[in-house]
Parts: C-alpha cells; sequence; structure tokens
C-alpha cells in the first residue's frame, strides 16, 4: 500500500501572495495581519478602464499599498525577470487567490512546498474561471471551498483541504462572492496553521467527475425568456449586479438584477409582460411559468426597483421583453 502524502513544515517563514480582484482582497487582508503576512505580493498590470480608458489599479493592489506591502505587476509572470524576482524572496510557499495567470513550472518548484490556490468550489466540482457564477447558475444550496497544490493542469491538483457552504435561495453573485472570499480567508489561515502543526494527507482528486466552468462573454449575459423559470432566476442571480443580465426592451438594455418565480405556468408567449404589480414589479412569462422582476438597472442610470423604473417607463401590459 502506497504510503499517504503528508504536505508539511516546520514554520513558514515567507509567503508570496498573488491575486488580482476583490475576491482576493480578503485573504490578502488576513494574511498581513498574522505572522503569514506575505513578503511580497504578485497582481496583474493595471489596466484601462470606461469611455476614457484612464488606467486602474486591480483591487489586490490597492489593499497591498495601503497594508504597506511590496508590490510587483509583471505582464508577464513566468518571464525570467520574474522568476529571478520570486527567488530573491526565498519563499518557503506561494498562494495564489484569483491571480489570473498560468504558473509554469519553473515558478512552482521555487519554493519547497510549490504553490497553493483558493478555489470557490468543492472540486472536481466546477473547475475554471466562474465558479461562483455558476454555483449560482445551477441554483445550488451547497458548495464550498477548496485550497489545492497547482500542478500543470487547471485546478486539477491534489487537495489539501475542503469546507462547504450553505447558499441561501436569494443570494446573488456579489453578496456569495464577499461570503465565500471572507470564509476563503478565514479557511486559509487555518489550512496555513494545520500544515504547520500536524501535516495535512494530500488527496488526489476524482478527474472523473470533473465539471467545468465557461467564460462568461457578453452573449451570455442576454436573458433567453424561453428558458425555465429557474435558468433564468439562476442567471440573474449568477450575474448580479455585475456584470449583469440583460434584456431588450425595443432598442433600450435593461439589466435585471433579481427576480422571483412567480407562477408554475403561463398563458402566454415567453417574454411577455403579464403583470404589473404596483410597489413590486412586473411579471414575465417564462418557458414554464412567469417571473417577477424586482430589481433592474436601465442602461445608463443607476440600479433601482423594477417598481420604480416602471413609473418612469411606463411598461405596457402585453408588450414583449428580448
Amino acid at each position: 500500500m502506497p504510503m499517504a502524502k503528508i504536505y508539511k513544515t516546520e514554520e513558514l517563514k515567507k509567503i508570496i501572495f498573488l491575486g488580482t480582484p476583490e475576491f482576493a482582497v480578503p485573504s490578502l487582508e488576513k494574511l498581513a495581519l498574522t505572522k503569514y503576512r506575505p513578503s511580497l505580493v504578485i497582481t496583474q498590470p493595471d489596466k484601462p478602464k470606461g469611455r476614457k480608458q484612464v488606467l486602474q489599479a486591480p483591487p489586490v493592489k490597492i489593499s497591498s499599498l495601503e497594508l504597506g506591502l511590496p508590490v510587483y505587476q509583471p505582464s508577464n509572470i513566468n518571464s525570467e525577470d520574474s522568476l529571478a524576482k520570486i527567488r530573491d524572496e526565498y519563499p518557503d510557499l506561494l498562494i495564489t487567490v484569483a491571480y489570473g495567470g498560468f504558473l509554469g513550472k519553473s515558478i512552482r518548484k521555487i519554493a519547497p512546498l510549490g504553490c497553493i490556490n483558493l478555489h470557490p468550489s468543492l472540486l472536481p466540482k466546477l473547475r475554471g474561471a466562474s465558479p461562483l457564477q455558476s454555483t449560482l447558475f445551477n441554483n445550488e444550496t451547497r458548495s464550498g471551498l477548496t485550497i489545492f497544490k497547482i500542478i500543470a493542469k487547471m485546478d486539477a491538483g491534489p487537495i489539501i483541504k475542503q469546507e462547504a457552504l450553505n447558499i441561501p435561495t436569494d443570494m446573488n453573485y456579489s453578496e456569495y462572492s464577499k461570503y465565500a472570499a471572507d470564509q476563503g480567508a478565514e479557511f486559509l489561515i487555518k489550512t496555513l496553521e494545520d500544515i504547520e502543526k500536524r501535516g495535512i494527507e494530500l488527496i488526489d482528486q476524482n478527474h472523473e467527475e470533473a465539471t467545468f466552468t465557461e467564460k462568461i462573454d457578453k452573449e451570455s449575459l442576454l436573458i433567453n425568456w424561453k428558458s425555465t423559470c429557474t435558468q433564468i432566476i439562476g442567471k440573474i442571480r449568477g450575474l448580479s449586479y455585475q456584470p449583469g443580465a440583460r434584456t431588450l426592451r425595443s432598442d433600450q438594455v435593461i439589466q435585471i438584477l433579481r427576480a422571483i418565480k412567480y407562477s408554475e405556468s403561463t398563458n402566454y408567449e415567453a417574454g411577455t409582460i403579464t403583470h404589473i404589480i404596483k410597489n413590486e414589479g412586473f411579471v414575465v412569462a417564462c418557458q414554464d411559468g412567469e417571473v417577477l422582476v424586482t430589481e433592474v438597472k436601465p442602461e445608463g442610470k443607476k440600479l433601482m426597483s423594477a417598481h420604480s423604473y416602471n413609473l418612469g417607463a411606463q411598461l405596457k401590459l402585453y408588450e414583449k421583453l428580448g
């Protein structure tokens, strides 16, 4: 019988943290307040945003500077310059949380403990770029967090530790992302403590059970009202508040940001507004029922209740969206 692989060290003296979006910030902030404070933070380069294409720093860079941590923003993490920069730190471990770049073999071998990643699903389920959104697209009530050792194949490395999370049915992507990020930060610290104190047995993933998420593009934001109520509500939850599931009213784009099931059946064509309910919103027919839309963001305007939107837009019964 083969020996179990135990992931252990006597002491983590130096850690490098790699992350980019808001989801990674709680983990960085938590690490900075412990003995695991990173000696270096690596994040993606500033990117142009908006119509004026003004350079904007990623959230992890902003947080790092506020915490007084050194920041490195290579355009190519696997370049010789990047490798030299990382080697000069003599790290014991590299931690990634939504960094957004592939780490080559040379980087993965620099630290004695290699590289580990915090992923917001119970791997091998939902590997890929959009696990949080896909969890809600599928209307899952339970998902979780996985810390695993990074290998060449995406999200396929051996599992170090997992923790389940329950998901309220009214929670949207913005809310779930913050919840998972906060829980993930606590979970990461506990995992590092276990690696030092007692070690953790590495568990290989069952690759036959793997499922994969897709990259979210502009086309995937559009609501197909011919889908089921459950599918539509999942899509709205998984894209709210950013980037927002969208539909058309004539030529105007409307982001549909919150909706609940209204009816188990319908006599109307999908996309038809069947009811306008004072102080609540408007009802739209789907493939197998109807949903009540309660929160929207019209193009060029701020988020508002569907009731407030109707006061200005003057929706008409039986007009069609999409």
